[in-house]
């Protein structure tokens, strides 16, 4: 069986609540999902108008000055088959990263690398986790509607510091050396 293709499912969630424009819903996932569900606009925009010729969503132009746009609505159809796949068990997640794979061919040839490595992974995510400590100040000044928003930070915040505590772990010497 053939693998599904879940973008129709981001876009479908993005409009339960709103009607949306493409580039408003591409902007809704770089600064939300796209933290642990990456899409892009390449996958975005033929996907809606594959929605459009299913049902799912209907498109109406709206105009900005004299630039046009379409702005896309869940249809019930598409609400509908929303709530079906949200009631199926998520597929297993499919965990692939780099520095992970560097990390495992490390040997005495490559350690010096690995270190540099080391240092710039740790640095890039206390970036993101102070990215992540800023969006969940955001949401806490949210209405209540957004609590899910802010349980799914959570999860992703915790699977940071589980992942910066064990860098440090497994990096050790590398930080005793630069931060002395």
């Amino acid at each position: 069986m053939a693998k599904e293709r879940k973008t129709k499912f981001v876009i479908l969630g993005f409009l339960l609540n709103d009607s949306l424009s493409g580039y408003e819903i591409s902007e809704m996932i770089q600064q939300s999902t796209n933290n642990f569900w990456q899409e892009s606009d390449a996958s975005i925009y033929p996907t809606l108008k594959l929605l459009t010729k299913e049902g799912f969503v209907s498109a109406e132009p709206a105009y900005v000055g004299k630039r046009r746009k379409e702005i896309f609505t869940i249809t019930a159809e598409g609400r509908k088959a929303f709530i079906e796949w949200f009631k199926r068990s998520p597929d297993p997640d499919q965990h692939r990263e780099e520095f992970l794979l560097k990390l495992f061919f490390t040997d005495e040839t490559t350690e010096e690398q690995m270190r540099q490595h080391c240092n710039e992974k740790l640095q890039e995510l206390k970036k993101l986790q102070e990215k992540y400590k800023e969006i969940e100040d955001f949401l806490l000044k949210q209405s209540p509607q957004k609590i899910y928003w802010l349980r799914t930070l959570r999860v992703g915040l915790a699977h940071l510091e589980l992942d910066i505590f064990l860098l440090q772990e497994q990096c050790g010497e590398v930080y005793a050396t630069n931060n002395n």
